[in-house]
Order: structure tokens, then sequence, then C-alpha cells
């Protein structure tokens, strides 16, 4: 189990890990509030075309309150950990924030609603805290491949870096929810935390594998095709897994 170099480096008093975290979170708090776009990217035709229809699905995703996991997590009764998830919450709002201003900067229109975001939205919903972070994982491990992919591929230096920023802090949430996450986990019955296995690893493949098909004209164009994505999500996915469900003989 790890947690953030920073927190552990800059506050020595915090004591248990949602602690280090939330101090984490408020020292990268605001980190971004300066980055600006210039609009004037030299884009080949085919990575903007890619743009205009990948780019608006991510930023919707990326603008969810979080109302209903911050309300679940209330009820857990730990301050520190609801004031990380609100501060993490605060970041992925403000990687929407990032990505409408590309897609302002490249008159894409942004969009209201998608099916897959209303998917995610609907099963998070009626699901209770544990399963909700990891109906989360989901999008937040599809999202470290998928803005890795656009600051290798296309092919502009600030766009690259703007990809890159978010790309760093999908990491770093993957850090902050398994150093958080698998002891909750650990403690389920054994039929349940096998089910939960089974259902996490589906909706990961099939997620992966419905980013990589709709996503294809983006992928390809940052030289990434969908076959490939979709293979480098396998190699992800083998490391993630037990990460937060580690092998257990209970």
């Amino acid at each position: 189990m790890r947690w953030s170099e920073t927190a552990t480096k800059i506050h020595e008093g915090p004591t248990t890990i949602e602690a280090l975290w939330r101090a984490d979170f408020e020292f990268h708090e605001g980190q971004h509030a300066k980055v600006t776009t210039s609009g004037m990217w030299k884009l080949a035709p085919v990575v903007e075309a890619g743009l205009r229809t990948s780019l608006p699905q991510f930023q919707l995703g990326e603008m969810g309150t979080g109302a209903h996991l911050l309300t679940a997590a209330e009820k857990v009764g730990d301050p520190d950990y609801v004031q990380a998830l609100q501060l993490f919450v605060r970041e992925e709002q403000e990687h929407a924030r990032l990505l409408a201003l590309v897609c302002q900067d490249l008159e894409i229109e942004m969009l209201q609603k998608h099916w897959t975001d209303g998917v995610f939205q609907v099963t998070r919903t009626i699901a209770g805290l544990r399963a909700e972070v990891l109906m989360l994982l989901v999008a937040e491990i599809v999202a470290v491949r998928y803005y890795k992919v656009l600051a290798e591929g296309v092919g502009d230096h600030v766009l690259s870096r703007i990809f890159a920023r978010i790309q760093e802090d999908e990491v770093r949430h993957l850090e902050f929810h398994e150093a958080t996450l698998p002891q909750h986990i650990d403690r389920w019955p054994k039929p349940l935390w096998l089910a939960a296995r089974t259902i996490w690893l589906i909706a990961l493949v099939g997620t992966s594998a419905v980013v990589a098909w709709d996503h294809r004209k983006v992928l390809r164009a940052c030289d990434s095709g969908p076959t490939r994505f979709f293979r480098e999500m396998l190699r992800l996915i083998r490391v993630q897994l037990p990460k937060f469900f580690r092998p257990t003989t209970a």
C-alpha cells in the first residue's frame, strides 16, 4: 500500500493514511489554476478531427459533482477521508475545466449528456460507498491510459502538457484509492469479495473495449489504434486488479 510522497514529506503531523491524503490533496489544490490555452496549436487535421469526437465525452465525464459519493462518505465517520474525497472531486472538476478550454479553442461543441456517462451515473448511485468507488475507478483506470496516449501523440507541446497534467493527476487518484479502499474490501465475506472482483473485472474489460472502439479515430491519429489501446488496457488491468483485490485465503 502506498501514498503520495509529497504528503509524507510536507506533513509530518497526520498519522492516518486518510489524513496524509487529505494533506496531499490540499497541497495540490489549485495547481492548474493558472493553466491557460493558446488557441494557436499546430495540429494535424486527423488529430483535430479525432479530438472533436472524443474530448467532449471525457469532458462530460469529468464534470460530476460527486454529491452521492460525498453523502455516502459522510456516513463512514472519517472527516479526513471525506475532505480528501471532496478535494479529489474538485480535481476532477478542474480537469473538466481544462478540457472545456481546449474544446472552446477548437470550437468543439460540448455535450450535455451521453449514454456512457449515463450508465456510469446510474450504476454508481445505486451502489454503496465502496462499490461506488470501485465503479469510479473503472473510469479512472481507463483515463490513465487515454490521457497518456493523447499526451504522447497529439503533436503539440502545449496541448500535450495539458493532457500530461491530467494524466499525472489520474495516477495520483489511483494511488489515493489504492491506499484507502482495499482495507475495507478485504473485510467483505469471501463470496461477496469474489463477486465484486468478477463484476469489476468485467466492467473494466468491457469499458476498455467500448472506449477503444468509440474513440478509435483519435487513438489512431495519436499512433495508438483501438487494438493497441485495448491490449495496453489489459496490461494495466493486470497491474491494478491485485492492488484493489489483494489475493486472500480467508
